[in-house]
């Protein structure tokens, strides 16, 4: 009987003790990962929509674009243009210059837009840029690309490519790196 005993004692030792050791290695950090790493949910979605932004009664910008994200509830808060966008921009005397991209990021603590894919930026005058990554800080209005690009100036019949340029949004300060091309120079 005192056997049994001890037999029975041994065995739902051995049987709590495994169950106890594959609780031990089943449990890993995966929890605390995943908590971590939280799945990015927009705050908000905004379909098929046309934004107008006025000054003094007249339309500066008209932003357009079938799909945005808000990810203002981020640590690093941005707004995504996942589908592209399309940008007009109007000065003072209604010139309209376009902007197009097929994917927008705007990252609202450092105010930079990155435009993606078949980026092109057309001005009234007929100069046009097409690169495949532009990047604009809107406080100082300063537009970058580190990618190579196409700059076409239709007034001065010119054709510049390179990689790497950066200018203000009138292109009257214009810097560009590694060019190749028909340049004009005055005298």
């Amino acid at each position: 009987m005192i056997r049994t005993y001890i037999k029975k004692l041994f065995l739902v030792r051995n049987i709590v003790g495994l169950f106890v050791l594959t609780m031990f290695f089943s449990c890993d950090d995966e929890p605390q990962k995943k908590q971590l790493q939280q799945d990015k949910i927009p705050n908000g979605e905004t379909y098929d929509f046309r934004l107008l932004y006025t000054d003094s009664a007249k339309v500066r910008t008209i932003l357009e674009s079938s799909l945005n994200k808000d990810f203002s509830n981020q640590r690093f808060p941005y707004t995504e243009f996942p589908e592209g966008l399309v940008l007009r921009l109007y000065d003072d005397a209604g010139h309209e210059n376009i902007i197009r991209a097929k994917y927008a990021i705007y990252y609202l603590p450092t105010e930079v837009v990155e435009l993606r894919d078949s980026v092109s930026l057309s001005t009234y005058e007929g100069k046009l840029l097409k690169t495949s990554q532009l990047f604009w800080q809107a406080s100082s209005d300063w537009v970058f690309t580190e990618r190579p690009f196409e700059f076409v100036d239709s007034l001065q019949g010119t054709v510049t490519k390179g990689i790497g340029m950066d200018f203000d949004k009138r292109f009257t300060h214009l810097k560009a790196h590694k060019i190749t091309g028909i340049i004009p120079i005055k005298e």
